[in-house]
């Protein structure tokens, strides 16, 4: 009986990365494709004199067409097998690079030094972590796998 069930949670559980992982090169592509068009009407006006939102904006859809890509390499990692450390790494990189997303688009003027002060101090404890796992990693000297990342 357990046996069976682990068979049927194992094809379940590959089922829903497999539609995780179609639904998010959907977003990908929809994030590229919104930066992209951004891209070209930018380059079509007077480069010159592109306002400082605009490239808020471009740099936001930027940094998301990343965090999806990411997220995507996370669940590809997931279906196929691949390290532990690896896909913790990568939560964490998506972690901080929503953090640096957050930090680009916000608006200086508006926000107080408590919330600016709370986002270094969470980049910092995620760059520790990462770092964290890294080394942990390295001590139990897992073998590298292709498609682990740093």
């Amino acid at each position: 009986m357990q046996k069976t069930v682990d068979v049927l949670y194992t094809l379940f559980s590959r089922l829903v990365a497999v539609a995780l992982l179609l639904g998010t090169a959907a977003v990908v592509i929809l994030a590229t494709a919104s930066f992209l068009r951004l891209t070209v009407e930018v380059a079509q006006t007077d480069g010159m004199q592109i306002p400082y939102t605009t490239l808020q904006t471009l740099f936001d859809l930027l940094l998301g067409a990343v965090i999806a890509m990411e997220l995507a390499h996370s669940v590809h990692l997931m279906l196929s097998g691949g390290s532990i450390y690896a896909q913790v790494r990568i939560v964490l990189v998506i972690g901080m690079l929503a953090v640096v997303r957050k930090l680009i688009v916000i608006e200086l003027e508006t926000v107080s030094g408590m919330l600016l002060l709370g986002l270094a101090s969470a980049v910092f404890a995620l760059g520790c972590a990462f770092a964290l796992v890294i080394w942990i990693d390295r001590q139990h000297g897992a073998p590298r796998r292709e498609g682990d990342s740093e």
